[in-house]
């Protein structure tokens, strides 16, 4: 994670300039990538009032490297006592002040801003509040850096502008947003062991979306302006979620290290109590926590109700039609599986298998049969027929013919109900007996004596 150098308190009176390149030792929280490109920034910052030496100025601040390079940061300071410029440019230890100046005394905690159109140099505009601007001992505020009407930046405290830069365009963020405490000393990799602990909270960005807080937040813990032998005394501890506390006797941390990722409630309504995959997981229906990102929340395409009764999937409730549904999560979610009822058909024949069919509710099912039906076996070498009398359900005739509708508002089982055409048999075995009574006497009267 890249790093600035921002300096708060190198905006000093002739009296003290000369001294040497000062050293900043920074911590505090990142948040993620999806920050980038923001508009706008926001974060809460609880006010610490504390006396600060003259060899070390502190600072607590929410800012981000822009999309054109320059770096914009706001919050609020404790500098040592002297007399100090509210408004103008620094470059390297010179100040031009183009607005009035004012005495800061200890424990006097005051907002600033600062803008660097190129942080890689000692070179940026800055604006710092009147007496006791930053708020009582242990009061939260809320900081916001916000594009202005001018196409530059405006500062807000509270919801409020307090001041405004203008002498640069907007641009949008770069990096990830930033929110930090750090310590800057002239004295090489030398810390106070003083820094804070100060909280911040709610670090949020603005797209074209709207205002939403971060997702995850990593430690920020480096020390600029030192090549080598500069430690950071400080650490980094969190309280919640989007909350953390920075500065001394907090836990030590790795730079970039993880120190919180959001979780967000998906509340998933699944039917029968059948279990629901997130992520391979089985689940039962309920409020599931998932981390911010992509997951595959998954359920049967089929559900079994009874033998004759079913469910079957048709599309989530946020339009998507796969039963495996991947969804990039970034707050929290309700989600629900509709499902269409089935009902099972099912048509028995004397002259074939048993045939079922799965149809939605309501659905209307056209069945037809032909009239007749030629026999089998020695019935069917006699030329015997059956004719279709209609379709049966428990015992009760519901069609009389071979065509008609079915309506699927529950499960049926049909029988094919047939009769058997007698009548061409029965001539041809009176046919037969009679050709058989015809030989039999032709026989009978040949063996006759004359």
């Amino acid at each position: 994670m890249l790093m600035l150098l921002s300096l708060a308190f190198i905006i000093w009176t002739p009296a003290v300039q000369g001294q040497q390149t000062p050293y900043a030792l920074q911590v505090g929280a990142g948040g993620d990538d999806a920050s980038r490109g923001s508009s706008a920034m926001s974060a809460r910052i609880r006010t610490h009032v504390y006396h600060v030496s003259a060899e070390y100025g502190n600072s607590f601040w929410l800012g981000d490297i822009l999309a054109n390079g320059a770096f914009v940061q706001f919050g609020y300071q404790l500098a040592s006592a002297n007399l100090y410029c509210l408004h103008g440019q620094t470059i390297g230890v010179q100040t031009f002040c183009d607005g009035s100046a004012d005495t800061i005394s200890d424990n006097d905690a005051r907002w600033f801003w600062q803008y660097w159109p190129d942080p890689n140099f000692i070179d940026f505009y800055f604006g710092i509040g009147p007496s006791h601007s930053a708020g009582s001992d242990k009061s939260w505020h809320l900081y916001q850096i916000l594009p202005n009407q001018a196409n530059g930046w405006t500062f807000a405290l509270d919801g409020k502008p307090v001041s405004s830069m203008n002498d640069f365009k907007w641009a949008p963020t770069r990096d990830p947003l930033l929110s930090v405490a750090e310590e800057v000393t002239n004295s090489r990799a030398s810390a106070s062991g003083r820094l804070g602990p100060v909280e911040f909270s709610d670090l949020s960005y603005s797209n074209k979306e709207g205002w939403h807080q971060v997702e995850s937040l990593q430690a920020v813990s480096v020390c600029i302006g030192a090549s080598s032998g500069c430690n950071v005394p400080y650490g980094l501890k969190v309280l919640g979620a989007n909350h953390i506390i920075a500065g001394t006797g907090e836990q030590s941390r790795e730079d970039g290290e993880l120190l919180w990722t959001a979780t967000f409630s998906l509340d998933l309504s699944i039917p029968f109590q059948v279990q629901v995959l997130v992520d391979h997981t089985p689940y039962d229906s309920g409020t599931v926590p998932v981390s911010p990102g992509l997951h595959t929340i998954t359920v049967p395409s089929i559900i079994d109700i009874n033998d004759t009764s079913r469910l079957r999937f048709q599309k989530w409730s946020d339009g998507s039609s796969d039963p495996s549904h991947s969804m990039n999560v970034s707050s929290n979610v309700s989600l629900e599986p509709l499902y269409t009822q089935q009902f099972k058909l099912t048509i028995i024949s004397p002259f074939s298998n048993i045939q079922t069919g799965w149809y939605d509710q309501d659905t209307i099912v056209k069945i037809s049969k032909p009239s007749s039906q030629a026999g089998t076996g020695v019935l069917g070498l006699l030329g015997a027929k059956f004719e279709f009398v209609g379709w049966y359900e428990d015992g009760r005739q519901i069609l009389p013919s071979g065509q008609g509708d079915i309506t699927m508002s529950a499960a049926h089982t049909l029988v094919e109900g047939w009769t058997m055409d007698y009548r061409l048999p029965i001539m041809i075995v009176e046919l037969i007996l009679g050709i058989v009574a015809i030989l039999a006497f032709r026989t009978i009267y040949r063996k006759s004596p004359e």
